[in-house]
């Protein structure tokens, strides 16, 4: 899908830095659960930056299971 020069980071919803320079098949769609850190994270906005290389930024925020997706270990 990348066929140019593409920086991939990971922001929380503070924008900080969570992680950086990501290899990705595709980009995640808005509210996908992404898996990092040992912790799930929804995506909350993906933002472009095109210029001489483009900046991908994907926000995250940690994902609470409101709706019991995942069983709790006991």
């Amino acid at each position: 899908m990348f066929n140019k020069k593409i920086k991939i980071s990971f922001l929380n919803e503070k924008w900080e830095l969570m992680a950086s320079d990501v290899n990705l098949k595709y980009l995640p769609r808005i509210h996908e659960l992404i898996y990092l850190n040992s912790v799930y994270y929804r995506v909350a906005n993906i933002v472009h930056n095109i210029g001489h290389m483009q900046d991908i930024y994907i926000i995250i925020e940690e994902y609470t299971d409101d709706y019991n997706l995942f069983e709790k270990k006991d």
